[in-house]
């Protein structure tokens, strides 16, 4: 068992126990963004189990996919949420780097392993920044509510919405 692995599973589940707690018990407000911190959560316990099954699964390019996505998601989330839960993110992801590195030097096709580290970043890049385009444009309004808000919108540019009696009143483009 690779130790580097499971020492970032535990802090991956660490920290994703403490967001969750944080956001649902300390905050405990509601959110115009319903499926945001769902989707967070979800995504770090993905990158968790990449990190835990990296540290089981035989040397070979299976666990360098795996160690791949698992830095490239922790350190991509880790930089986006720097001034929350960012730090323990991007050491997580750092080690897992040194743990990828070392699972690449130790493979005799270390092209092959390079090539299927990055393939592992990407799908984990792209599943995290489709997962956060996609909860910008769920907008869910509470009743009795006045709120509003906007963003850059990732790939489909600026939009604005306000909330009204549990209604969203959306404007794209400005």
């Amino acid at each position: 068992m690779h130790r580097l692995g499971l020492i970032v599973a535990i802090v991956v589940v660490a920290v994703d126990v403490m967001y969750v707690w944080y956001v649902g018990f300390v905050q405990g407000a509601t959110s115009d963004l319903p499926w945001r911190v769902p989707f967070v959560a979800s995504y770090l316990a993905a990158v968790a189990i990449c990190a835990m099954l990296s540290a089981t699964v035989a040397a070979g390019s299976l666990r360098v996919v795996l160690l791949g996505a698992a830095a490239g998601g922790l350190l991509l989330l880790g930089f986006f949420a720097i001034f929350s839960i960012g730090l323990p993110l991007v050491a997580a992801g750092l080690l897992t780097v040194v743990a990828l590195v070392r699972a690449i030097s130790g493979e005799t096709g270390g092209g092959r392993a390079f090539g299927a580290s990055i393939a592992g970043a990407l799908a984990a890049i792209v599943v995290l920044l489709a997962g956060f385009a996609i909860t910008e444009r769920i907008i869910g309004c509470a009743p009795r509510v006045v709120s509003g808000s906007g963003g850059g919108g990732l790939f489909s540019g600026p939009y604005s919405y306000t909330c009204q009696d549990g209604r969203a009143n959306v404007t794209y483009g400005r």
